[in-house]
């Protein structure tokens, strides 16, 4: 088992100059590893990706994954966002880690085939990306995420059974799947063989503020927060949400599962690195999930 962290509530709003603090803290609360999202790892040090491999090494921790959304509803935004991603699975070979992960961007803009041909495309998509993957010696997992095709469950299934699992695994996100409306036990136990990467993420639909912010403000809840879900709900540290980790945890383990478990919490209302040990302490000790670090101490 390993532990890793997304990047977002150190460096949300383009803050990168929080990278190194990230890594420190990450460092002293016992993390494996660091997710990447942003392109700007890879502008940094796509040039000397030993520095940046010397970096983590000083930390003990690696890239646990870079994921890329890829743009599967514009055949111009199609060529130069699988460019982009084939550029940032390069950088992770070059650097010698191991997984990467692809979704499904810009899921707003308008379909110009029918669902089916369109989740048939993308299946497609996805196993030839993995064939580019696979011949750089990496994993490659489709991530799931509310606010695109797949963001509930006929459409996921229908993709999923398309996918060459030897090509794409699938990153199941708990989080994603309780917004999308998803029963996350029985989603995971179903595809448990499949999953090749976890994000363990927590969801409320509670405690979220109603009425007007101020008079003649905005009225909330609404639909126009990050990834559009302040009508949906509002991420928190693990184990204070609705997702049913325990249920979860029990599926992977009696299939098991032994890989990365990463929590990339968009906001929280703690410091970062409290937020971090907070999740932490519920992976020990709320739900008896250990890596080899921990045990170490």
């Amino acid at each position: 088992m390993k532990f890793g962290f997304g990047t977002q509530i150190w460096l949300g709003d383009n803050h990168f100059e929080n990278f190194y603090r990230m890594l420190d803290e990450l460092a002293l609360e016992g993390l494996d590893g660091v997710e990447i999202c942003y392109p700007f790892l890879y502008q940094w040090y796509s040039r000397n990706p030993g520095e940046l491999r010397r970096l983590l090494d000083m930390h003990g921790l690696e890239l646990s994954s870079y994921y890329v959304g890829v743009c599967f509803r514009d055949e111009d935004l199609h060529k130069s966002t699988v460019e982009e991603a084939k550029s940032r699975y390069r950088f992770m070979s070059e650097l010698g880690y191991e997984n990467v992960l692809i979704d499904e961007a810009y899921g707003a803009l308008p379909l110009k085939c029918s669902l089916s041909d369109h989740i048939k495309r993308v299946a497609e998509g996805a196993n030839l990306m993995g064939e580019f993957v696979n011949s750089l010696g990496l994993t490659l997992s489709w991530h799931n995420h509310w606010g695109n095709t797949f963001e509930t469950q006929e459409p996921f299934e229908e993709f999923a059974a398309q996918l060459d699992n030897n090509l794409c695994g699938l990153c199941i996100d708990v989080g994603q799947l309780k917004l999308g409306g998803f029963d996350e036990v029985s989603t995971v136990a179903r595809h448990a063989a499949r999953i090749k990467f976890m994000h363990y993420k927590d969801v409320t639909f509670k405690g979220r503020p109603a009425g007007r912010l101020y008079p003649n403000g905005p009225e909330v809840p609404t639909n126009t927060g990050a990834y559009t879900v302040d009508a949906k709900g509002r991420w928190v540290e693990l184990g204070r949400g609705e997702v049913d980790f325990p249920g979860v945890t029990k599926a992977l383990l009696d299939a098991g599962y032994d890989g990365w478990f990463v929590d990339d919490l968009d906001s929280t209302s703690y410091s970062a690195r409290e937020s971090v040990a907070a999740c932490k302490d519920y992976l020990n000790n709320g739900l008896g999930i250990w890596t080899a670090k921990d045990r170490l101490k």
